[in-house]
């Protein structure tokens, strides 16, 4: 019993240890170790990279103007991230970017999880682009909005540049509980040199949580 409390103390001094939080570690650095791919840098003074930061800043302009003409209608914001995206890959592909769903390792689609789109430009080099809205109007502040999680398919599979997109959105009620969200303005952001922290998660699964000897009371209502 005493070699088992022991052993039940040294799992707890080490799990107590894992729980650290580790903080700012660059995007890059993420994407490499799980992944196995680069993030490419935007270089400011090459031509090939100017030109598509040119021509993803037109599209951003397009896809906000497409959401004043028709906004989206949600009745909570969450939800809105997720429309912004068909706006994007339809501006994008009206303007001579190859935009589509990025497939995941297998091959297969996947409709959550980063990144939300892959596109080439006329030189065929891969760009990995994440949409993203905030509160137009609102203080950049601490609550976390970017999110990569582990996986065994990621939809990361090439070496590429990843940039974010992301939309300042007006929000006016347009009666009941749904609300028009419109794109006003928008910002376009190099995720390579992007600050990340862990934070580590516990989780469990139905099987294991009604568990018959963990139950202590059931019955029909």
């Amino acid at each position: 019993m005493r070699d088992n409390a022991e052993r039940v103390a040294q799992l707890e001094d080490v799990l107590a240890q894992m729980l650290q939080r580790i903080r700012g570690i660059p995007f890059s650095v993420i994407v490499k170790a799980l992944a196995k791919r680069s993030i490419i840098a935007i270089n400011g003074k090459a031509a090939q990279d100017k030109k598509l930061v040119s021509l993803l800043s037109r599209t951003a302009i397009r896809a906000g103007q497409a959401t004043q003409k028709q906004p989206i209608v949600r009745p909570r914001p969450n939800e809105v991230g997720n429309d912004i995206e068909a706006y994007v890959i339809d501006a994008a592909n009206k303007i001579g970017l190859r935009c589509a769903r990025p497939l995941t390792a297998s091959g297969a689609g996947k409709s959550t999880g980063y990144p939300d789109i892959l596109l080439h430009d006329e030189d065929n080099r891969p760009t990995y682009l994440e949409c993203k809205i905030y509160a137009l109007g609102k203080a950049p502040n601490t609550m976390r909005s970017f999110y990569l999680s582990p996986s065994e398919n990621f939809k990361i599979t090439q070496d590429a540049r990843h940039l974010l997109m992301a939309f300042g959105m007006s929000a006016t009620p347009s009666g009941g509980q749904n609300v028009e969200y419109r794109a006003m303005e928008f910002k376009l952001v190099d995720l390579h040199d992007l600050l990340c922290d862990v934070k580590y998660e516990f989780n469990s699964d139905n099987r294991r949580l009604y568990a018959d000897d963990l139950v202590l009371a059931s019955g029909a209502i």
